[in-house]
């Protein structure tokens, strides 16, 4: 793929290639004509200006939606969807999403309020009305954040979505939900011994970019960008560093080129 190109960033351990997500022009090739290629048969190595991908790995860009965007909808698209396709989210449900104001939590919130679920969405104080604006009630992390989810809730708590770690699935079980109901998407020896599911991407389906691209098509999910920057080793920088220093608010992606 090459041509107008955006990548979302996600965060790997050395020494892999960088990028995850992407959108681009496609370019036929003949298999036979393949010697090597960043990214070849992956999307890690996506930070580049040209990436060998197989069809499965791709779907229509939607006329509606932008490059940038779009850019942004690939990873989120596959682990939402495997994720709440595992736990098996949907209407009448009341889901609590970590990090909820986050890349893949702010496209879960969104994605669970259109699959009819009441969702609470665990976030910084200072995100509580962006929370708000995704159609999630807002519960601030911290100490007395199980307290504070259980009132949010009424009481009833039916699903759990990790997207950070740390002590969520813990939460998840004191909120006196089973394994089969948790799903993390940190996955770590403590959480799979107490039977919580790690899920995302590992449980998706291809058709899951044509439903997400539906859902913003609609209007019904809206793909938050907390920045976009430039193609330049300063801005890559710049980007990895608010990546890593945390309290993002939807995704950020690297412009690769434009017309």
């Amino acid at each position: 793929m090459d041509g107008q190109t955006g990548v979302d960033l996600f965060m790997t351990g050395f020494p892999r290639s960088r990028g995850w997500g992407f959108i681009g022009s496609e370019r036929p090739v003949k298999a036979s004509n393949i010697v090597s290629a960043p990214g070849l048969g992956t999307k890690r190595g996506s930070l580049a200006t040209e990436i060998c991908v197989t069809i499965g790995d791709i779907a229509p860009k939607p006329a509606s939606i932008d490059f940038e965007h779009a850019a942004a909808m690939g990873v989120a698209a596959l682990t939402v969807g495997g994720a709440f396709r595992h736990i098996g989210v949907g209407e009448g449900d009341t889901v609590v999403i970590s990090a909820a104001s986050g890349g893949i939590g702010s496209v879960a919130v969104q994605y669970a309020v259109a699959r009819g679920a009441r969702v609470i969405g665990i976030a910084g104080a200072a995100n509580a009305e962006f929370i708000r604006s995704l159609g999630a009630v807002p519960v601030a992390y911290g100490e007395g954040v199980g307290e504070r989810v259980l009132k949010a809730a009424e009481g009833r708590v039916t699903k759990f979505l990790d997207c950070y770690g740390g002590d969520y699935v813990t939460l998840a079980f004191s909120l006196g939900l089973k394994g089969k109901d948790i799903g993390t998407l940190v996955p770590s020896p403590k959480v799979m011994i107490r039977g919580a599911q790690f899920t995302g991407p590992r449980h998706s389906e291809h058709g899951d970019f044509e439903t997400l691209a539906e859902l913003v098509a609609d209007g019904k999910v809206s793909i938050r960008l907390d920045r976009v920057y430039g193609f330049t080793i300063e801005d890559v920088r710049a980007a990895y560093r608010d990546l890593q220093a945390g309290h993002t608010r939807g995704k950020r992606v690297i412009r690769i080129a434009g017309e």
